[in-house]
């Protein structure tokens, strides 16, 4: 089989891709540092399985997973250390078929690859137990929460929503039609009301409270950037 790899940290892409190259099955492996780089090699080699890392710069692991599930048929497996059930199920809504944990990946990684390209999924014992415990985490929402979130304008509810369904500031600037700068101010202002230091920690204030959609939010079509768009390059705005 021919897999791809998007892992940023490149002590364990080495050791991951290392050890993918060693197993009988494992014709080539590609490497990409970021989601945008591995959109790039998706298009250009047709691959069996996609590897991808969950926290990465620049377009991140959930919004990368939603592109190439939402374009082709590739299996997604995702490598990362979250155990949050929020976030365990923000990867399986974004179509992956699959979740290890870094600290057993390389351990459990082959039978991983054989379930998934059997047309099964593969949830580790962590992940199955983070879903489990999912409806009691949703459940422990506090009406503090409630009243952080009824503090934001609505302007700052698509902002956050955009934050927790995986979106950077280039993306949520282009679906919600506003600069990059005023995306960062928003991120700022919203942080402080909600009494949190990042955006990781906000997200999940989100999710613990409001549906998992973004319901409200302009669903602009983010652009393609490997398609035509009339001589406007989309992704080369500064950040």
């Amino acid at each position: 089989m021919d897999l791809l790899l998007i892992e940023d940290d490149q002590a364990y892409q080495l050791a991951m891709g290392s050890h993918l190259r060693q197993l009988n099955s494992v014709r080539e492996v590609w490497v990409a540092d970021d989601g945008e780089q591995g959109l790039e090699l998706l298009a250009s080699r047709p691959v069996d399985l996609v590897l991808l890392d969950l926290v990465m710069p620049g377009q991140g692991g959930l919004a990368t997973c939603r592109r190439i599930t939402a374009t082709t048929t590739l299996p997604v497996l995702i490598l990362t250390s979250q155990e949050d059930p929020l976030w365990v199920q923000r990867i399986w809504e974004a179509g992956a078929r699959g979740y290890l944990h870094k600290e057993r990946a390389i351990a459990q990684v082959e039978l991983a690859l054989a379930s998934l390209l059997a047309g099964a999924s593969w949830w580790d014992q962590k992940a199955t137990a983070a879903l489990q415990r999912l409806d009691s985490h949703q459940a422990s929402a506090t009406a503090e929460q409630r009243l952080l979130l009824n503090e934001l304008t609505q302007r700052e509810r698509e902002v956050l929503a955009c934050l927790a369904a995986g979106d950077n500031n280039r993306a949520i600037a282009l679906r919600l039609r506003i600069g990059e700068g005023t995306v960062r101010s928003h991120v700022h202002v919203l942080l402080q009301k909600l009494q949190v230091t990042n955006r990781t920690q906000a997200a999940l204030i989100w999710l613990a409270t409001e549906p998992l959609t973004l319901s409200g939010v302009n669903r602009l079509p983010i652009p393609d950037p490997f398609q035509p768009s009339g001589g406007r390059d989309f992704w080369g705005m500064d950040e």
